[in-house]
């Protein structure tokens, strides 16, 4: 093999190189720009969902808690109703999902986190 023969070869396998390269950055190019939001927006939306769930699986136990209030009133009539109370008499008071804290304000349920 001569020395232009030797020169054409490596040209061409740099060539090949070079054009990997090329693909491999304007793939990271893509894909960096064009992929990742779009993981970023589903897990935002994965959030978003799981906290709105949370706020109506609270606003739910607190129409239950409602609900015994009024239950516990018919047994207790001329009593203020606490959470203590309705433990005392056998009623299971549910927890806030968040964490949040549950108070009795003229027989209806608030909580500390959902409005």
């Amino acid at each position: 093999m001569n020395r232009f023969e030797q020169l054409q070869q490596s040209q061409r396998g740099s060539s090949f190189v070079s054009l990997l390269l090329v693909l491999v950055i304007l793939a990271a190019l893509y894909f960096g720009y064009f992929g990742l939001p779009q993981i970023g927006s589903e897990r935002s939306k994965g959030k978003t969902a799981i906290d709105s769930s949370r706020a109506v699986a609270c606003r739910v136990q607190r129409q239950q808690i409602e609900r015994d209030i009024e239950m516990w009133k018919v047994s207790h009539p001329d009593e203020q109703p606490t959470l203590a109370s309705l433990r005392a008499s056998g009623l299971r008071v549910p927890s806030c999902p968040e964490g949040g804290r549950y108070d009795i304000v003229e027989g209806s349920v608030h909580c500390s986190i959902h409005p």
